[in-house]
């Protein structure tokens, strides 16, 4: 006799992609709801590190704005470039680079250092992805004051140029937060990787036209653009000093973030159930 029985095929993998991913967007809408948790937090974060001190969160501006003025004097004179040009230049690059680098070494220890909290109480994991970037973008507005400071001093306008500083600054946070999105896993299971990151990040540091101008190497103009943390400043710098942003700039700056939320939602996904067991 025979049988009337039909192969049934069973795409398991498939659907448990699509069930993670919606399990970790749920997740992120659960985390934007409770936004006023991790604003405070992120706040608190910041102000416990200066406690008892009469600056409190401004020494973080008082420190870099005297690393800028004395290496903007110093610089200025090794690279034969005047003053009121280079200090500008290094000011922006440094306010800039301080943001992308916390967002990259800060990010390793997002979920490790939260270890209690993620094991004991039952949230979004994704808010504290959410504090540790608010706590940056807190960082960053503090050190901007050396920008003003300095484009006040040196009579800098930027104009309508200026406005294009709001877009790029939130291509970067986004990218920073992709970022998170990677390192903060990886690191809690890995934890040889933190101290990678922060050996790759100084020596991308010096790779970076920070305390160099771009300029001074035309004919290594292939090195520079393989640089993504290049344009990233330059989005922002460009803009600060009055100058029109760059097209090229902007296009590789606006791929890099499509590839990185592409890549980082379908790792964050993938391994988001483990976070718990690693931190």
């Amino acid at each position: 006799m025979a049988s009337t029985d039909t192969p049934v095929f069973v795409t398991t993998g498939h659907s448990d992609s699509a069930s993670r991913m919606r399990e970790c967007l749920a997740d992120f809408r659960k985390g934007l709801a409770m936004r006023e948790l991790w604003l405070f937090l992120g706040w608190r974060d910041v102000r416990k590190h200066y406690q008892r001190s009469i600056l409190g969160p401004f020494w973080l501006t008082l420190s870099m704005g005297l690393m800028v003025l004395g290496l903007g004097v110093l610089y200025s004179q090794i690279f034969g470039q005047a003053i009121h040009d280079y200090l500008p230049f290094l000011a922006i690059g440094f306010i800039v680079w301080g943001l992308i680098s916390g967002l990259i070494i800060g990010a390793c220890d997002i979920y490790s250092s939260a270890a209690a909290s993620v094991r004991q109480v039952r949230m979004p994991l994704s808010i504290y992805l959410f504090q540790f970037v608010w706590r940056q973008i807190i960082t960053f507005g503090h050190n901007f004051i050396i920008y003003v400071a300095v484009a006040l001093f040196f009579g800098i306008w930027p104009g309508l140029n200026g406005l294009m500083v709001l877009p790029a600054l939130v291509l970067i946070i986004l990218n920073g937060f992709f970022g998170a999105m990677i390192l903060a896993p990886l690191c809690a299971r890995f934890r040889d990787i933190p101290m990678i990151v922060q050996s790759v990040v100084q020596i991308v540091f010096f790779m970076t036209p920070i305390l160099w101008d771009p300029k001074l190497i035309p004919q290594r103009a292939i090195f520079l653009q393989a640089n993504p943390f290049y344009h990233f400043i330059e989005i922002i710098r460009d803009p600060l000093l009055g100058r029109a942003p760059s097209l090229e700039n902007w296009l590789v700056c606006l791929a890099i973030t499509l590839v990185m939320g592409f890549v980082s939602f379908r790792f964050y996904a993938r391994f988001r159930p483990r976070i718990a067991y690693w931190a």
